[in-house]
């Protein structure tokens, strides 16, 4: 755990945004991020044994590739996928024994609220929160979009939106889809402004609601993009049955999820995994937990397709 305090560290500090083109003086960077000189070495040292930045001299660093990916100009955004956990992720990982114990998410126990409203109660962490995912997650948006089964689509729904931009990704590359944007309402406030009043907004519709209830319109794909293993099973049957009654027989639903596989092939997923029962009560689903699921909410599983990045779509149809 030390590793991941190290390198939070210096992203919570902003070291990359200090360090210069060239080597550049300790009392330099620690006047820029507001740090004790003396401490700030000891961290750079430490940074430096990692890869991230290069001592010059023991005054001195620059920086490394590494350092590089960490400022807040380079492409990908790491920097926002690494300061996305805040407080309560160093907290709930410390409460992984206790979870495992009981088996089931304690985050309730800790924080007196589920995760979802904490967030809503806690604004910086909500925007650190939908920062890091939209940085990580779009990066995936290209390839998605390629192994997304659009044939013989004319619309597309993107459920759990969020800031829309897969659902822009897939109307960008496919410009014959129209698009459906769902969530909840005050997640308006963050949707890409091509779905609001860009050109793409004219073959988009930005419906709210809460699908725990029901799905208030028929598309023909339906796209769960990391959204449904934040959920137990109950609660992702309950969902997809809504889509179900919505939808027109043959219809096609998409979860994009990591994928469990037995033995693992990346510590990703399993890492994952532990993190949804810690912080949502969720999981990640092997391709027989897909099978089940989709059998138990009535529909038709078809497979499991591979997207060349952390995700993997489990796809089914609707029966009729």
């Amino acid at each position: 755990m030390h590793d991941a305090a190290i390198v939070r560290a210096a992203a919570e500090l902003g070291l990359a945004d200090a360090v210069g083109d060239g080597p550049t003086p300790v009392r330099e960077i620690a006047a820029k991020v507001d740090a004790e000189p003396k401490a700030l070495a000891r961290l750079l040292r430490a940074l430096a044994a990692y890869g991230i930045f290069e001592q010059v001299t023991p005054d001195a660093y620059q920086h490394t590739e590494m350092s590089r990916s960490m400022r807040r100009d380079a492409p990908g955004g790491l920097i926002h996928t690494l300061l996305t956990p805040a407080d309560w992720g160093w907290v709930m990982w410390g409460k992984l024994a206790d979870a495992v114990r009981a088996g089931k998410c304690l985050f309730p126990d800790v924080f007196g609220t589920d995760f979802f409203t904490y967030l809503k109660d806690h604004p910086d962490a909500q925007a650190r929160m939908f920062r890091g995912m939209t940085s990580w997650s779009d990066q995936m948006n290209p390839q998605l979009v390629r192994a997304l089964p659009l044939e013989g689509a004319r619309t597309v729904a993107d459920m759990g939106g969020g800031e829309g931009t897969l659902l822009r990704a897939i109307l960008e590359h496919n410009p014959h889809l129209s698009g459906v944007w769902f969530d909840i309402e005050p997640t308006l406030a963050v949707v890409d402004d091509e779905l609001l009043s860009g050109p793409l907004s004219e073959r988009c519709a930005l419906v709210t609601g809460d699908y725990f209830r029901e799905v208030p319109f028929d598309a023909d794909v339906y796209v769960f993009k990391l959204t449904l293993h934040m959920y137990e099973d109950d609660d992702s049957e309950q969902i997809l049955r809504n889509v179900a009654a919505s939808a027109k027989p043959g219809a096609r639903i998409v979860i994009a999820d990591p994928l469990l596989q037995d033995p693992p092939e990346s510590k990703f997923v399993p890492s994952m995994d532990l993190h949804m029962l810690l912080v949502m009560g969720g999981k990640e689903r092997t391709e027989q937990d897909y099978a089940a699921l989709f059998e138990r909410a009535g529909l038709d599983f078809e497979g499991i397709t591979p997207t060349g990045t952390d995700l993997h779509l489990a796809v089914a149809r609707v029966r009729g």
